[in-house]
Protein backbone atom coordinates (compact mmCIF):
# COMPACT_ATOMS: atom_id res chain seq x y z
CA UNK A 1 0.00 0.00 0.00
CA UNK A 2 3.13 2.49 0.65
CA UNK A 3 4.73 1.92 -2.16
CA UNK A 4 2.12 1.98 -3.97
CA UNK A 5 1.07 5.58 -2.60
CA UNK A 6 4.69 6.70 -2.89
CA UNK A 7 5.15 5.39 -6.66
CA UNK A 8 2.19 6.80 -8.18
CA UNK A 9 0.09 4.08 -8.42
CA UNK A 10 -2.88 5.11 -6.37
CA UNK A 11 -3.87 8.23 -5.31
CA UNK A 12 -5.54 7.26 -1.79
CA UNK A 13 -5.95 4.82 0.86
CA UNK A 14 -8.35 3.82 3.37
CA UNK A 15 -7.23 2.52 6.90
CA UNK A 16 -8.87 2.46 9.81
CA UNK A 17 -6.30 2.70 12.78
CA UNK A 18 -5.62 3.56 16.55
CA UNK A 19 -3.94 7.07 16.08
CA UNK A 20 -1.00 7.41 15.96
CA UNK A 21 -0.28 5.03 13.67
CA UNK A 22 3.22 4.16 12.20
CA UNK A 23 2.28 3.20 8.83
CA UNK A 24 0.15 6.72 8.29
CA UNK A 25 3.29 8.34 10.52
CA UNK A 26 5.34 6.44 7.24
CA UNK A 27 2.83 7.69 4.32
CA UNK A 28 2.75 11.13 5.57
CA UNK A 29 6.85 11.20 6.09
CA UNK A 30 7.91 8.92 3.08
CA UNK A 31 5.20 10.29 0.04
CA UNK A 32 4.22 13.95 1.20
CA UNK A 33 0.58 12.48 1.84
CA UNK A 34 -1.67 13.78 3.65
CA UNK A 35 -4.92 12.84 6.22
CA UNK A 36 -7.74 13.76 4.13
CA UNK A 37 -11.19 14.56 6.53
CA UNK A 38 -13.96 11.66 5.60
CA UNK A 39 -17.30 14.03 7.20
CA UNK A 40 -20.10 13.94 4.48
CA UNK A 41 -23.96 13.19 4.92
CA UNK A 42 -22.94 9.63 3.73
CA UNK A 43 -20.93 9.03 6.68
CA UNK A 44 -22.94 10.84 8.62
CA UNK A 45 -25.92 7.86 7.92
CA UNK A 46 -23.12 5.39 8.41
CA UNK A 47 -22.21 6.33 11.90
CA UNK A 48 -26.27 6.62 12.67
CA UNK A 49 -26.74 3.48 11.29
CA UNK A 50 -24.06 1.28 13.20
CA UNK A 51 -23.57 1.42 16.89
CA UNK A 52 -20.03 0.72 17.06
CA UNK A 53 -18.97 3.73 14.79
CA UNK A 54 -18.57 7.39 15.72
CA UNK A 55 -17.62 10.45 14.49
CA UNK A 56 -13.79 11.16 15.66
CA UNK A 57 -11.20 13.64 14.98
CA UNK A 58 -7.45 12.89 14.26
CA UNK A 59 -5.58 15.86 16.31
CA UNK A 60 -3.59 18.12 14.11
CA UNK A 61 0.32 17.82 14.24
CA UNK A 62 -0.01 14.20 15.03
CA UNK A 63 1.11 13.87 10.93
CA UNK A 64 3.00 15.38 8.97
CA UNK A 65 1.29 17.85 6.41
CA UNK A 66 -1.72 17.86 8.68
CA UNK A 67 -1.66 20.55 11.05
CA UNK A 68 -5.27 20.85 11.70
CA UNK A 69 -7.91 18.14 13.45
CA UNK A 70 -9.08 16.12 10.59
CA UNK A 71 -12.66 14.79 10.91
CA UNK A 72 -12.98 11.21 10.28
CA UNK A 73 -15.03 8.14 11.97
CA UNK A 74 -13.84 5.59 13.47
CA UNK A 75 -14.38 2.54 15.39
CA UNK A 76 -14.10 2.42 19.26
CA UNK A 77 -11.47 -0.11 20.30
CA UNK A 78 -13.51 -2.83 22.47
CA UNK A 79 -11.78 -5.21 25.20
CA UNK A 80 -13.48 -8.65 23.93
CA UNK A 81 -13.41 -11.67 26.10
CA UNK A 82 -15.09 -15.09 25.50
CA UNK A 83 -18.79 -15.69 26.69
CA UNK A 84 -16.82 -18.45 29.03
CA UNK A 85 -14.37 -16.27 30.60
CA UNK A 86 -15.06 -16.53 33.98
CA UNK A 87 -17.21 -13.76 35.79
CA UNK A 88 -14.43 -12.76 38.60
CA UNK A 89 -11.83 -12.72 35.92
CA UNK A 90 -13.44 -10.14 33.93
CA UNK A 91 -14.70 -8.05 37.27
CA UNK A 92 -10.99 -7.96 38.14
CA UNK A 93 -9.47 -7.07 34.58
CA UNK A 94 -12.72 -4.32 34.71
CA UNK A 95 -12.17 -3.04 38.40
CA UNK A 96 -8.35 -2.88 37.56
CA UNK A 97 -8.90 -0.32 34.15
CA UNK A 98 -11.09 1.96 36.02
CA UNK A 99 -9.18 1.86 39.35
CA UNK A 100 -6.20 3.00 37.74
CA UNK A 101 -7.96 4.65 35.03
CA UNK A 102 -5.16 7.80 34.56
CA UNK A 103 -2.26 5.46 34.45
CA UNK A 104 -3.84 3.26 31.85
CA UNK A 105 -5.34 6.23 29.24
CA UNK A 106 -0.94 6.85 29.70
CA UNK A 107 0.00 3.57 27.90
CA UNK A 108 -1.01 4.84 24.70
CA UNK A 109 -1.81 8.18 22.99
CA UNK A 110 -5.27 6.96 21.58
CA UNK A 111 -6.44 6.42 24.75
CA UNK A 112 -6.05 9.81 25.70
CA UNK A 113 -9.49 11.18 25.57
CA UNK A 114 -11.39 7.74 26.81
CA UNK A 115 -14.51 8.91 29.58
CA UNK A 116 -14.87 6.84 31.80
CA UNK A 117 -18.72 6.89 31.66
CA UNK A 118 -18.87 6.49 27.34
CA UNK A 119 -16.82 3.70 27.88
CA UNK A 120 -19.57 1.58 29.11
CA UNK A 121 -21.53 2.43 26.38
CA UNK A 122 -20.93 4.26 23.36
CA UNK A 123 -20.35 2.38 20.39
CA UNK A 124 -20.50 -1.07 21.92
CA UNK A 125 -19.92 -3.61 19.19
CA UNK A 126 -19.99 -7.12 21.82
CA UNK A 127 -22.71 -7.53 24.54
CA UNK A 128 -21.00 -6.48 28.15
CA UNK A 129 -19.51 -9.53 29.82
CA UNK A 130 -21.49 -9.75 33.48
CA UNK A 131 -18.29 -9.63 35.36
CA UNK A 132 -18.24 -5.87 33.50
CA UNK A 133 -22.03 -5.75 34.47
CA UNK A 134 -21.22 -6.33 38.04
CA UNK A 135 -18.21 -3.91 38.38
CA UNK A 136 -20.25 -1.30 36.71
CA UNK A 137 -22.93 -1.95 38.85
CA UNK A 138 -20.82 -1.71 42.17
CA UNK A 139 -19.57 1.78 40.99
CA UNK A 140 -22.94 2.93 40.48
CA UNK A 141 -22.85 3.62 36.55
CA UNK A 142 -25.79 0.94 35.64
Amino acid sequence: MLLALCDGKIDAFIYVAGHPNGSIKEATTACDAIVVPVDNEVVHKLVDDNAYYSMTSIPGGMYNGTDTDTATFGIATTFISSTRADEETVYQMVKAVFENFKRFKKMHPAFAHLEESKMISDSLSAPLHDGAIRYYKEKGWM
